[in-house]
């Protein structure tokens, strides 16, 4: 898994490629707890994402709670067809803000 961060718009983008799995999760973790300690708005470009396991869904839900419950907000953005199947099925497309 790869993660580049950028700046837009007064937002902080990170666009992920690879996969969010259990191997990786712990470092999508961590690179999560770093940007919400300075951002409050946060884009994750799912572009490069091709494969979404539970506990990539599971770091998911806690930057959603974080940014809630501080007033900020987190959008995903370009998620491919086979990543965005996990987020239907586990009805979590009705609580992201996702963006095609």
């Amino acid at each position: 898994m790869e993660i580049v961060k950028t700046q837009s718009e007064g937002k902080t983008v990170l666009t992920i490629s690879g996969k969010l799995s259990t191997t990786t999760a712990p470092e999508f973790s961590a690179a999560m707890e770093e940007v919400l300690a300075s951002s409050n708005a946060l884009v994750l470009d799912f572009t490069g994402v091709d494969y979404l396991a539970s506990s990539g869904l599971r770091v998911l839900v806690m930057v959603q709670k974080r940014l809630y419950a501080s007033g900020g907000a987190l959008t995903l953005r370009n998620v491919r067809k086979e990543v965005m199947e996990v987020f239907e099925v586990t009805g979590l497309d009705d609580i992201f803000d996702i963006q095609r």
